[in-house]
């Protein structure tokens, strides 16, 4: 009867009374509170709950709270990464920290060799039973410089294991460290241990000796070490990349013969045939010993023959290019091609400087812009004979119709490749190469020494443009631009160029060149010549006074040598009326001042801030006295009225002190000095060479001497 629980509540209420009829007995009910629970709740109890609280001391506050320095330590959260790491490690991985070779001969122990560092390399090696496991701890201790170390272990797991990569990470170090003897002294001792060198150990040798070219026998070792993989007991067969290797150390040697040795046994098919990078490195050799090195008793006409049968061999090997490109055998890109084109480029005919255009357009379809030499389309469109005065009149029947040889036309190489058929109907396209910065510096060199100014504007708008093939100028394709601008004395579009890419006061560039382009004082000038060619445009001083503007808001120091160009045009501007000299010397004004602060304290790039010196120092005093020439010829001339020349009398006179005190800062040399004449009604300024305090100062007239230095506290146009 007890089991049921009707039964069981109806015995308690006949014992109880006082149970109260809502409470059942069930295991999900809420446990009812007696007195002396509900008693922990009062308020009483929560005040004094709370006023414990209070009576925390500081530490018990922040051992209970999330700032507790423990808590935000160093060693805490290395104790909570170990804990996790070990939660999460599974047998395998605890196993693997476990030493695995624990029996293996070591060798004996070299004397040179502490019994220390003995016992550290065993308990390193007992770690390191696989030589893949080995190759990458060597690497992680060379990249920390510990060679010597390094080379304790591989010497000792030698006697154990094969280890010849992490061998060849020992030697690939030492190369790159630019230590050859030493790294061929380890390649000697890694043999003896019976490490024998796989293919990839003689091509980090011959790859090291490439960039140590410059050390003294680096050419030999590289031959030897090439001729050696070639010997019957050799077990590693020379590839092309060793090849690659070899002739790279031939080319920077300029050993031609050792070269064309090497090349002459490159087989035309098979794994061992040559690729891109093969004829880049020969065309590449035979540009260097075209211009590097030559000697110096050649005369014109061998140094044209010279030439010829350089290009004449640069031709033949472009042939072979050609023939592997049209069988998919090679595959052309833009550092082949500009090698080729460079190669041209050096050449003595004005034939080699056409095809440079025809290379362009066989192997990036790019079409010609100006028709080839020599040809009828070239007659009948207008285009002015070349003259170019300096080639040798032997070397000119390319472009004349009067060659008495009727030979197959000079560059038919370079004609446009025509596709192939497949099968009768299917057209086989080629893989051309894409243009970039060095192609189009390329073209626009080829076109100036070709006089073709439109051909070059139409390549520079062709490829800058973002629909055709967006290449981005950089400061080396600017400055081939200017200097085609230049021969055409362009300085109206030389400024407009100048501002657009660079900027000028107050504005701020619409174009912005490559990213990696650093901003040169070689490119003012270019600019600033283009505008003395074109002095007798009406405009080419103003032209002149953007492209100062446009350096003095681009470079930190103004240049000395585009001061002087500009100050020489407005001295000698044929059609300049007062104004303009007026305006030239505002626009003067702040440069002289850097000019002045460079010559007596220093330039931005000098951290020690010493004055300039040597060919800068003349430079910048010849800037000083083509304004001072500036000055002469406003106030010689009528072009101002006599009431307004009174200031630039004084500033020219402040102007020749200058420019005598710092000559006056080079005791013992000989120096030119600008004459002026302070006084009024001077004819001219004249140009003499004096010595400091020597006689000619003192014989001559009182009022052509030199000024006395000005009081510190008179302040002229030109002081800092």
């Amino acid at each position: 009867m007890l089991n049921c629980r009707p039964c069981m509540w109806r015995c308690i209420r006949a014992l109880d009374t006082s149970a109260s009829p809502p409470l059942r007995l069930r295991r999900d009910a809420p446990a009812s509170l007696f007195q002396s629970q509900q008693r922990l709740f009062s308020h009483a109890t929560q005040q004094r709950e709370r006023q414990r609280q209070q009576a925390l001391t500081e530490v018990e506050k922040l051992a209970h709270s999330k700032n507790e320095p423990w808590k935000r330590s160093a060693q805490a959260a290395a104790q909570n990464k170990k804990a996790r790491s070990v939660l999460k490690e599974r047998p395998q991985d605890r196993r693997s920290r476990e030493p695995v070779a624990l029996n293996r001969w070591y060798g004996r122990r070299d004397p040179t060799m502490s019994q220390q560092d003995w016992d550290r390399r065993i308990k390193e090696l007992q770690y390191l039973a696989d030589p893949l496991e080995l190759a990458t701890f060597v690497k992680a201790q060379l990249g920390k410089d510990k060679v010597t170390e390094s080379l304790q272990l591989v010497r000792m797991a030698s006697h154990s294991m094969q280890c010849i990569v992490s061998w060849n990470h020992i030697i690939d170090y030492q190369l790159a460290k630019g230590k050859t003897a030493q790294a061929f002294k380890i390649y000697n001792e890694m043999k003896k241990r019976a490490q024998f060198p796989d293919s990839h150990t003689y091509t980090i040798i011959l790859r090291g000796l490439a960039i140590n070219a410059h050390e003294s026998g680096a050419l030999a070792k590289a031959l030897t070490t090439y001729h050696s993989m070639s010997a019957p007991n050799s077990k590693v067969e020379p590839s092309i990349i060793h090849t690659n290797a070899v002739l790279k150390v031939c080319a920077r040697a300029l050993d031609m013969d050792a070269l064309w040795s090497i090349a002459a046994k490159i087989p035309e098919s098979g794994p061992g045939a040559a690729n891109a990078r093969t004829f880049l490195t020969i065309l590449n050799a035979i540009r260097q010993s075209l211009i590097v090195n030559l000697p110096r008793d050649l005369s014109e006409d061998e140094l044209a023959a010279r030439r010829e049968k350089g290009i004449v061999e640069g031709r033949r090997i472009w042939e072979d290019i050609i023939t592997k490109w049209r069988n998919a055998d090679l595959v052309i890109d833009e550092f082949l091609v500009n090698a080729m084109g460079r190669l041209l480029l050096v050449g003595i005919r004005p034939r080699d400087w056409d095809d440079v255009l025809s290379l362009v357009e066989q192997t990036m379809d790019i079409p010609r812009l100006v028709p080839r030499l020599g040809s009828p389309a070239r007659e009948a469109a207008g285009v002015a004979r070349l003259r170019a005065p300096h080639v040798p009149p032997e070397y000119k029947f390319d472009d004349s119709h009067l060659n008495p040889i009727k030979s197959p036309m000079r560059g038919d190489e370079f004609l446009p490749v025509p596709p192939q058929g497949i099968g009768g109907g299917v057209t086989a396209s080629l893989t051309y190469a894409t243009p970039a910065n060095a192609t189009l510096s390329m073209v626009l060199e080829a076109s100036q020494k070709l006089a073709a100014t439109d051909a070059a504007i139409g390549y520079w708008n062709l490829l800058t443009d973002q629909t055709t093939y967006n290449v981005k100028p950089d400061i080396n394709n600017l400055n081939a631009y200017l200097r085609v601008l230049r021969q055409q004395r362009a300085s109206g579009e030389t400024a407009r160029l100048i501002v657009e890419y660079l900027g000028g006061r107050g504005l701020k560039p619409t174009t912005h060149l490559d990213t990696n382009t650093t901003i040169s004082p070689g490119t003012f000038r270019i600019a600033m010549s283009t505008c003395v060619r074109d002095k007798n445009n009406h405009n080419s001083l103003k032209n002149a006074g953007q492209i100062l503007q446009a350096m003095t808001s681009t470079l930190k120091d103004a240049d000395a040598k585009t001061i002087f160009r500009y100050a020489d045009l407005a001295r000698s501007f044929p059609l300049a009326k007062g104004e303009d000299l007026i305006q030239a010397l505002n626009e003067l004004d702040p440069i002289i001042k850097n000019i002045k602060t460079q010559l007596l304290i220093g330039t931005e790039k000098k951290a020690s801030g010493r004055p300039l010196n040597g060919e800068s120092r003349k430079d910048a005093i010849d800037a000083l006295a083509a304004t001072y020439g500036v000055f002469d010829r406003l106030i010689m001339s009528n072009l101002i009225p006599e009431e307004q020349k009174k200031g630039y009398k004084e500033e020219r006179a402040r102007l020749s002190a200058l420019i005598h005190r710092v000559n006056a800062n080079r005791p013992g040399t000989r120096s030119t000095r600008v004459a002026t004449n302070a006084q009024e009604g001077a004819e001219d300024g004249k140009v003499v060479e004096i010595k400091d305090g020597g006689k000619e100062e003192q014989d001559r007239p009182q009022d052509l001497r030199r000024p006395k230095a000005e009081p510190r506290e008179k302040k002229s146009w030109f002081s800092a």
